[in-house]
């Protein structure tokens, strides 16, 4: 398990931030209640193979120069996963430790540990999906967990083991190929129905898929009971669009989310082909599928070549920093920059530039030439017309504001690793 574990710090995510040298903004104040943006961030520790994870306060998405840890919180020693936040409090989605710990951060910089969950039953955790106050859930090796997100209770337990298909033969990517695992990576609520994204491995130390297919679970919430550990009544089926290959984040980019819903209830989904450097073996380009509101199937009128609009075929996409009408961010891979000599350099090198996306018109443009490590740095921060874009290469972290109308940029804070901004709402 250590060998897999390893091998998943590598070849999966990381995180995104903002950073000031404005050393008054963290000193305390009052602690009258949370502050307004907690930022994020994520030094890679000595090891090589983990990170550790901080929090402190931030004044504003704009603040410049450079910040560095000395103020901030430690929420984790050493873990591998995202960082969420949701009602004011943020969540640390740890799957290298098997828990997720509830964090808060007051308007004086005081974090507080508010309780964990602990996981192992899931194997390897997707991302959360928070349903309300009082309902959460996170999916992995047939199961989904249901949890208590003020509390951090956990409630009950969705079981699909009945619909898992380890065993299975696929002959994907070789002939006599079976699935030797599967887990949901991701999951999306929409009205009544819930969505669990399915990733199908052949390999599960090295992620190589089982399958060419995108599948996804829906779950009828309507039939699940919170505190049951059964619900196997409230499965309705998996769905498989044979036109993209996997989907769901998996904590990819810090905590960014590969499902997403559109202001009209429709749901988007990227089927990337990053994971494991499987671009060459699946053979298809990275796309947008779409499930319309309330509807149980995939659309099949809608589909969206990103690598088409973008740097062209071959030239894989991934995250999807949705900030509507129609609008989302992604970074293209650009092959030339691979190192041949590092198996991870898809995860682990500077070989991504961030573009802007219309899943309306189907078009797609450049927004910086900067490269950046896309699998680890990803998430985005949304204000004004704004979007505050994480950077990270070997020897740099860092934001820039970049001007969604004309792609101009200003660069607004150095970070002490990679890290990403949370608005405490």
């Amino acid at each position: 398990m250590k060998n897999k574990l390893t091998a998943l710090t590598f070849m999966l995510l990381a995180f995104v931030s903002c950073n000031s040298k404005d050393d008054d903004m963290t000193e305390p104040t009052a602690d009258n209640g949370s502050a307004n943006f907690a930022l994020i961030t994520r030094p890679q520790n000595a090891d090589g193979m983990s990170f550790s994870a901080y929090m402190q306060k931030i004044e504003s998405p704009d603040v410049t120069g450079t910040l560095d840890n000395a103020k901030a919180h430690e929420i984790s020693a050493s873990h591998s996963g995202g960082v969420y936040e949701f009602k004011k409090a943020v969540y640390v989605n740890d799957y290298q430790n098997k828990s997720i710990t509830r964090w808060t951060l007051s308007n004086g910089n005081v974090g507080e540990n508010k309780g964990s969950v602990s996981v192992p039953e899931l194997g390897f955790q997707g991302n959360i999906a928070f349903k309300d106050e009082n309902t959460a859930y996170i999916g992995g090796s047939g199961k989904i967990v249901i949890f208590n997100p003020t509390t951090m209770t956990k409630t009950g337990v969705i079981d699909w083991s009945s619909m898992s298909k380890v065993g299975q033969v696929t002959n994907f990517p070789t002939p006599g190929a079976t699935i030797q695992a599967d887990g949901v990576t991701e999951i999306i609520i929409n009205g009544n129905y819930m969505y669990a994204a399915l990733y199908y491995m052949q390999d599960f130390s090295s992620f190589t898929p089982a399958t060419a297919t995108c599948d996804i679970l829906v779950i009828d919430l309507t039939k699940v009971n919170n505190s049951s550990n059964n619900n196997s009544g409230a499965l309705v089926k998996i769905i498989t669009d044979t036109r993209g290959s996997f989907t769901g984040a998996w904590n990819t980019g810090g905590g960014v989310y590969y499902m997403n819903k559109t202001e009209n209830g429709d749901i988007y989904v990227l089927c990337h082909n990053v994971f494991g450097g499987a671009r060459n073996v699946i053979g298809k380009p990275a796309c947008l599928l779409r499930i319309k509101n309330g509807s149980t199937e995939f659309d099949s009128s809608y589909y969206f070549d990103l690598e088409a609009a973008s740097q062209g075929n071959g030239n894989p996409v991934t995250n999807f920093e949705y900030y509507g009408n129609g609008k989302f961010l992604a970074t293209v891979l650009d092959p030339s920059k691979l190192d041949p000599a590092n198996p991870y350099s898809f995860n682990t090198d500077a070989i991504f530039r961030w573009w802007s996306f219309d899943l309306n018109t189907k078009t797609a443009a450049k927004l910086d030439d900067d490269y950046t490590i896309g699998g680890k740095a990803a998430r985005c921060y949304f204000s004004n017309g704004f979007a505050y874009v994480p950077f990270a290469n070997k020897t740099s972290n860092y934001i820039n504001k970049i001007n969604l109308s004309n792609s101009s940029k200003t660069k607004t804070v150095t970070t002490t690793g990679m890290s990403h901004i949370l608005k405490l709402n």
